[in-house]
């Protein structure tokens, strides 16, 4: 998957992000893309749209899965890093609510990052 297409499927399941990522300046910059990505799924978790954010965790870890390695690098740097303060945003009831909603591939990642930086 390319970033072009990353962005039409981003679009189609978050309408609303259509004219962030459409901005000229955005086009073609995977970090920006996902950055944008990552701000619209803090702002599911913030007004409790869980169903939502099972599709959009999804494709996070579809992009991360399929994507050109710009887009693995970008989901890693951007969504993956801010993971942690994404979850220690969410109010501890529905902590482990989000939680179980990130995907494996996602969560793996993830893991590996801690690791990564334990060294």
């Amino acid at each position: 998957m390319n970033i072009k297409q990353a962005q039409e499927i981003i679009i189609s399941v978050i309408p609303l992000a259509q004219r962030e990522i459409l901005r000229p300046e955005n086009t073609g910059n995977p970090i920006t893309i996902i950055r944008i990505f990552t701000v619209y799924i803090k702002k599911m978790i913030e007004e409790g749209k869980e169903k939502e954010l099972g599709k959009a965790l999804h494709l996070m870890e579809y992009i991360h899965e399929k994507g050109e390695w710009r887009l693995k690098n970008a989901v890693e740097n951007i969504f993956v890093f801010s993971l942690d303060s994404i979850l220690a945003a969410c109010p501890l009831s529905r902590r482990g609510i989000v939680a179980g909603k990130i995907p494996i591939g996602i969560y793996t990642a993830y893991i590996n990052q801690l690791y990564r930086s334990g060294n």
